[in-house]
């Protein structure tokens, strides 16, 4: 699935008199199986951005075009064909047809997701988008099991009460309601707020897994310590615009770039700084603390 967002802009109207462009003349695409991270200072529109584009929001100007396929199945001849489609949403649309299709392909998991949590079980909790789908009850049962082993969770974890879980498992649980949809593009917004150092890791070990199966996968945060280390592409946005698009790694180890929007630099990156600034050397930038030891230990042995 590909999205194309085409100089989208959004007004909010507090009164008749006072209107605030959120985001303002937006345009990028996104590839399939793409691993993106979105920054920017608070207040950027980041949270604006992400909900156009799976139709939360429609643009006031521009447009979002969403080219993708479906598998339809055929009961009589019991062969599948694919179909390829291409939806727009712009504000001239009153009514947009089939915008859960592209709200099933395209997930949003908000900050706090398991505050969405409402049904007595984890299984119900799950099941409910795939029925609402039109999904028969015994497929969703089916695709539930899948979801929450996906997730890192036991089947044990069905018959739980949601509520009784921890933060993180609760986030987990969030996660296997939306993958039950089977969506392609995934979107996070500040996944790690609120989880301990190990939940952190084990949620964002599970984004680099849905990201080699072949998902796409969109994470808004302010922790540019998980972008760098994570992402491969950086969107950053200030003031409702993009000032930079490109490889995380490029934009993360521009120094003067973070520090004149107030971001804090990826500690990796900031420690490279200062060992070459103060020892006059010329370590390359990486991206996690294996990198760095790695050419460190190198270094260590070409001076024995």
């Amino acid at each position: 699935m590909k999205i194309k967002v085409l100089d989208i802009t959004h007004t909010f109207q507090s009164n008749i008199v006072e209107k605030f462009d959120a985001i303002s003349n937006v345009k990028f695409n996104i590839n399939e199986n793409e691993y993106i991270g979105i920054i920017g200072p608070t207040g950027s529109g980041k949270t604006t951005l992400i909900e156009h584009l799976n139709g939360l929001l429609i643009p006031t100007k521009g447009s979002v075009e969403f080219d993708y396929s479906i598998t339809k199945y055929n009961k009589k001849t019991k062969s599948e064909k694919v179909i390829n489609k291409t939806k727009v949403i712009k504000k001239s649309w009153k009514k947009i047809k089939n915008i859960n299709e592209i709200r099933r392909l395209v997930g949003i998991v908000f900050q706090f997701s398991e505050y969405q949590l409402f049904e007595e079980t984890v299984e119900k909790d799950i099941i409910f988008g795939p029925i609402n789908m039109g999904i028969s009850k015994e497929e969703a049962l089916k695709i539930a099991k899948e979801s929450i082993v996906k997730v890192g969770l036991d089947v044990s974890f069905l018959n739980k009460n949601p509520f009784e879980l921890s933060g993180g498992q609760k986030r987990r649980v969030a996660i296997a309601g939306i993958l039950s949809m089977k969506p392609k593009i995934l979107i996070f917004d500040e996944p790690t707020a609120g989880l301990d150092p190990e939940g952190s890791y084990e949620i964002l070990k599970l984004f680099d897994q849905l990201s080699q199966e072949g998902t796409t996968i969109i994470i808004v945060t302010h922790d540019l310590d998980h972008v760098l280390e994570h992402t491969k592409r950086t969107i950053f946005i200030r003031k409702g615009k993009i000032i930079k698009d490109g490889p995380t790694l490029d934009i993360l180890s521009d120094e003067k770039l973070l520090i004149e929007n107030k971001m804090s630099i990826p500690k990796i990156i900031n420690l490279t700084n200062r060992i070459n600034r103060k020892y006059q050397m010329n370590i390359p930038y990486c991206t996690n603390v294996d990198q760095f030891t790695k050419i460190i230990n190198k270094i260590r042995k070409e001076k024995k």
